[in-house]
């Protein structure tokens, strides 16, 4: 039974964030909050919500609703063959209607790299909690980005009792 309960939790940590705790971005609740019941959130992020949390472990869980996540200005990248490519992308905006139950990540992805440029696109991501990329998201570029991004996590939320 321990074995078949630790084989599970190490499942779920590894398709939720590598197998690391995450840092919860919201007050404490009476009771601890399943995965079920919140968000999930990682990658190329710098900020949520305005607040900077470079200086936390990377993988994060917040209540589900609309958040908006800021990139870091620079990315590296060590996976090429012992070379590190490096890219200042400026700080790009998402506006993530995040819901209970699902896994957000904001990735930089490398396009065919000729002699002189690397193209990259970064997008968000969402996932259900069986690892299935359910959507994709571009960047806010504008505040009706955010205000739409609020009027569909609003719509989604369970109502108030």
């Amino acid at each position: 039974m321990v074995s078949m309960l630790t084989f599970a939790l190490s499942a779920v940590a590894c398709v939720s964030g590598g197998g690391t705790l995450p840092d919860r971005l919201y007050p404490p609740a009476p009771q601890p909050l399943g995965p079920q019941q919140v968000s999930t959130l990682s990658g190329y992020v710098q900020f949520v919500d305005g607040k900077d949390v470079s200086s936390l472990g990377g993988y994060f869980e917040l209540l589900p609703g609309c958040h908006v996540i800021g990139t870091p200005s620079h990315w590296a990248d060590q996976s090429l063959g012992g070379n590190t490519l490096n890219a200042t992308t400026g700080r790009w905006t998402f506006a993530l209607p995040m819901r209970a139950g699902h896994q957000y990540r904001i990735e930089v992805r490398t396009g065919v790299i000729t002699a002189s440029t690397v193209p990259l696109t970064i997008k968000g991501y969402e996932s259900d909690l069986g690892g299935h990329q359910t959507r994709e998201f571009e960047r806010a570029t504008s505040q009706k980005d955010i205000e739409a991004c609020n009027k569909e996590a609003a719509r989604s939320l369970p109502a108030a009792k």
